[in-house]
């Protein structure tokens, strides 16, 4: 199962491309990264295809160029850890296990 890229990855992805000069496109039936101004469908079509992923080190991988954005983890961890304990439902907690292959018996 695959789960959405977040909006804020994808103000990021938007932002370091506006800055660059670049976007992204479909060329020859792959997403390859071009001068230009960002097209935000296609991008997002980029994230559904998986031309815009996340990698373990927490950088976001765009079209094979890599983007370090700051974020503090450990926030991140403890507002996760918050949701879960305070208001996640039975269905949020299910789903974000098997978001993270976590088996389920």
């Amino acid at each position: 199962m695959n789960c959405p890229i977040p909006d804020e990855i994808m103000k990021i992805v938007v932002s370091y491309l506006r800055k660059s000069g670049q976007t992204v496109v479909i060329s020859e039936g792959s997403f390859v990264l071009v001068k230009g101004t960002p097209n935000v469908i296609v991008i997002e079509q980029a994230c559904s295809d998986s031309a815009v992923s996340l990698t373990e080190d927490g950088s976001i991988q765009v079209c094979g160029t890599r983007i370090m954005p700051e974020m503090d983890i450990v926030k991140i961890r403890r507002r996760v850890e918050d949701h879960l304990r305070k208001s996640a439902s039975k269905q949020d907690i299910i789903r974000i296990a098997a978001c993270l292959g976590i088996k389920l018996k």
